[in-house]
C-alpha cells in the first residue's frame, strides 16, 4: 500500500494575476452560495420532512442577495460583467431576479409581500377583540426558480472560463519561485480574534488579504 500523500500549503506571491484570482474567485464563491440556496429551497418543497421545511422563502432571498452581489458596483471588486456576458438565453431570468431582489428582497416595494390592517371581531356579538396586521408574502415559484439554478450554473461556467487562464499562469509562476522560501517565511493566512464588541467594523477588505477576523 503507497504511503498517504501529504501536502503543503503556500500563498501565490502577491501579484496582479493573484489579485485578479482573488477577485474572480470570490465571485464565484458568491454563485456557488447563491446555487446552493437554490437546490435547498426546492428541496423544502419537494421532500418529505425535509430539515429545511418552510425556510423556502429565505433560502430563494439569501440566493438573489448572493448573486446579484456579483453585479452590483462594489468597492472592493469589479462586476463580474466585467468578465462574463449574460448569454440571451437566460438574459430574461437575469432580469427577473434583479428586479425581484430590487423591489422585494432589499427593499419593500413590490406587491409580493402585502400587509393588511384587520379587525378582529366577535362573531356572535361584533364585539372587537383586536386589530391585527397580517402579511401575504409571495416568493418565486419552483419554476422559475429552477430557471434560476440555469443562469447561475450558465454564469459560473463562464466565470470558470476565465479563471482558467489565470489559475495556469499563477500555477507556472509558482513552479517557477523558491518554494522551500515560501514555505519557510513565505506569509500565511491569519485568523485574528477579536472580541464580539468588534463585529461589524468599517473595515474594507484588501485585494491581496493576509489575515482575516474571527470573533469570540
Amino acid at each position: 500500500m503507497s504511503p498517504e500523500r501529504r501536502f503543503e500549503l503556500v500563498m501565490v506571491e502577491d501579484s496582479t494575476d493573484a489579485r485578479l484570482f482573488i477577485e474572480l474567485s470570490s465571485h464565484a464563491v458568491d454563485l456557488l452560495e447563491a446555487h446552493h440556496a437554490l437546490t435547498l429551497a426546492l428541496q423544502s418543497v419537494q421532500v418529505a420532512d425535509s430539515p429545511v421545511e418552510g425556510a423556502e422563502s429565505s433560502l430563494i432571498a439569501n440566493a438573489a442577495m448572493a448573486y446579484c452581489r456579483t453585479f452590483f458596483l462594489s468597492k472592493v471588486r469589479r462586476p463580474i460583467t466585467t468578465f462574463v456576458d449574460i448569454p440571451d438565453q437566460v438574459s430574461a431570468t437575469h432580469e427577473l431576479v434583479v428586479q425581484f431582489r430590487n423591489r422585494t428582497i432589499a427593499h419593500s416595494q413590490s406587491d409580493l409581500s402585502v400587509t393588511y390592517a384587520i379587525g378582529v371581531l366577535d362573531a356572535d356579538t361584533l364585539e372587537v377583540v383586536d386589530v391585527s396586521a397580517p402579511n401575504v408574502s409571495s416568493t418565486m415559484p419552483p419554476e422559475q426558480v429552477r430557471d434560476f439554478i440555469d443562469l447561475v450554473e450558465v454564469v459560473i461556467d463562464g466565470l470558470d472560463e476565465v479563471i482558467g487562464p489565470v489559475r495556469m499562469r499563477l500555477l507556472a509562476r509558482l513552479a517557477a519561485a523558491d518554494r522551500a522560501a515560501l514555505l519557510e517565511s513565505g506569509p500565511r493566512p491569519e485568523a485574528r480574534m477579536l472580541p464580539a464588541e468588534e463585529f461589524g467594523s468599517q473595515r474594507t477588505r484588501p485585494p491581496y488579504p493576509t489575515w482575516h477576523p474571527m470573533y469570540s
